[in-house]
């Protein structure tokens, strides 16, 4: 679920992902990781209904096209974003909205010394894959990218972009990648377990949950999101009516900067890119502030709601600009009163311009201190900040893909490297000799102790650090895992992780990744030096109706 406006992408943390890893939840993913600078949903041109019109085809080379020339161009592949991509006289060219195999007239927006970026004003030859959106917000929200091609479509374009990553930046030709059929969802809506949504007043001062619109503060309110669990939209909707009736303050999207400089990322909701209000703009109430979202009393800025498929338990984080939580009392009795499925009331604060959108500081306000969920029969309790995988039956899918490409037999030794909560870790303890997790963020390290409590696994432990400083440590002190699982953010591993992994040699390495691209990447390193051969390559399917595709890669030491 991208928004592609072409801004700098900053750093990647490990603020959320596993506690830590992927910046999934709040990170800013505009760059393009694979070189391509992201090009997404043309402002004119909603992705699903290509514009109708006519305008003069230009037939100048390439390299002297401008801003509002129009040329043919026929559309070859998807790019990382969803987008479509063709190349007019060999120079590749983005058209948001266009499909594979559709020939559309497309009218030039922006020009670079390598690259074309247009919006389709015509599409003159159509795909059979092309289907009708069934979301009502589908060409305003910019959630998902995938809407307008059919879900068999969608599987199959999604193996052509792992196959376009590794003959890229791995030099693997499709027809020597061991590739395996990608794991697509049966039914591929109402999978998401969690929301996260900006809170405004609309042009009638009614509340909204939502997402900015590409290149705007218009706030569109998504409470009802087909893709959403219905016991997210349920809690959303009534979050809403609680926060209109109390007449709580709302953060004031016009003090936004850095903040609306971010997409979503691995299927993630956030905010979106920046720009002047405009028609339908939504009007939060507050004070402009430099550097933070708001100077004066604290104000609501996001609501999270996250729930727990095995169970229906509700967790529900509000994050405000300030220290404290508006009307607490009254707003807490009222959810109380309003959602007996709703097991904890937390509070974030996030004053700052920033991307991400949640704070350093936390407290559960009502309730647990911590939701449970299942992944099959593994229980997990997660506090408010911790990272779960947002499609669960298909993280089973996953990690039971991993759990084969790690090919235990009860006695070997595993690091699980970017560990969050202990998800994998705990998956694959029951068929090791022993797992050790490594996680930057001590909450999360914390979780995955009490996790394995929770589930009664005793050979498995978690520590706080780096992996690419542990690891080699561990190697040094005559531990040498025999598996070395790595899921690390979109960015990829760290460079010295990679090294370490080189250094100790285990026998296995499996490559848990949300981004084909940096995954060829680090996998053409590990495999330059010759000691490893690539075993294998499973995608899967986590976010349907995205552009977004995980895969499990198995790397398997020669000698």
């Amino acid at each position: 679920m991208m928004n592609t406006n072409p801004t700098p992408r900053p750093p990647a943390g490990k603020h959320e992902k596993r506690g830590g890893g992927k910046a999934s939840e709040h990170g800013s993913p505009a760059a393009r990781a694979d070189g391509e600078a992201p090009a997404g949903r043309a402002s004119g041109a909603p992705a699903g209904k290509p514009n109708g019109g006519a305008a003069a085809v230009s037939g100048a080379d390439a390299d002297r096209l401008r801003v509002g020339d129009a040329v043919v161009v026929t559309i070859k592949r998807l790019g990382i974003n969803g987008e479509g991509v063709g190349y007019y006289k060999k120079k590749a060219m983005f058209v948001d909205g266009a499909l594979p195999g559709e020939v559309v007239r497309a009218r030039v927006t922006k020009v670079e010394p390598k690259l074309l970026y247009g919006e389709a004003v015509k599409t003159e030859k159509r795909s059979p894959d092309r289907t009708q959106p069934f979301c009502a917000w589908y060409d305003d929200c910019g959630g998902c990218s995938l809407q307008h091609l059919a879900y068999a479509a969608q599987l199959r374009e999604k193996e052509g972009l792992v196959r376009e990553a590794f003959a890229r930046y791995a030099g693997i030709a499709a027809d020597a990648l061991p590739l395996a059929p990608i794991v697509g969802m049966d039914e591929p809506r109402a999978y998401r377990n969690k929301a996260q949504l900006q809170l405004g007043l609309g042009d009638s001062r009614e509340v909204l949950a939502g997402l900015y619109a590409a290149g705007s503060r218009r706030l569109v309110d998504i409470a009802g999101c087909p893709v959403q669990h219905s016991a997210v939209n349920d809690v959303m909707q009534t979050v809403k009516r609680i926060v209109q009736s109390l007449g709580l303050p709302l953060a004031d999207a016009s003090s936004y900067r850095r903040a609306l400089e971010t997409a979503p990322e691995d299927g993630e909701y956030a905010v979106r890119s920046g720009g002047r209000p405009g028609p339908g703009a939504s009007r939060p109430g507050g004070a402009r502030g430099a550097g933070a979202i708001r100077r004066g009393p604290s104000a609501l800025r996001t609501v999270v709601a996250r729930a727990a498929l095995a169970s229906g338990e509700v967790q529900l984080t509000f994050v405000t600009t300030g220290a404290e939580l508006p009307s607490e009392r009254a707003l807490v009795a009222e959810l109380r009163r309003a959602l007996p499925r709703v097991v904890s009331i937390a509070h974030n604060v996030n004053p700052d311009d920033t991307p991400l959108v949640f704070g350093d500081r936390t407290r559960v306000v009502w309730g647990a201190e911590r939701m449970k969920e299942r992944l099959g029969d593994l229980t997990f309790e997660l506090s408010p900040r911790a990272f779960f995988q947002l499609n669960p039956p298909q993280t089973v899918r996953l990690y039971e893909r991993a759990a084969a490409a790690a090919a235990l037999t009860g006695g070997e030794t595993v690091v699980d490297a970017y560990c969050g909560v202990g998800t994998i870790s705990l998956w694959l303890a029951r068929a090791a000799g022993e797992v050790r997790g490594i996680e930057a963020v001590p909450e999360a390290v914390e979780d995955a102790r009490r996790n394995a409590g929770a589930n009664g696994i005793a050979n498995a432990s978690f520590h706080v650090g780096l992996s690419e400083e542990l690891l080699p440590r561990w190697a040094e002190s005559g531990f040498r895992p025999d598996v070395v699982v790595v899921d690390p953010p979109r960015s990829g591993c760290d460079r010295k992780l990679l090294d370490a992994l080189l250094r100790v040699r285990p026998k296995r390495i499996v490559y848990v990744s949300c981004n084909p691209s940096t995954l060829a990447k680090d996998a053409a390193l590990l495999l330059a030096g010759g000691a490893y051969r690539l075993a294998s390559v499973e995608p899967v399917d986590m976010f349907p109706h995205t552009a977004h595709v995980e895969c499990c890669v198995s790397l398997v030491r020669k000698l």
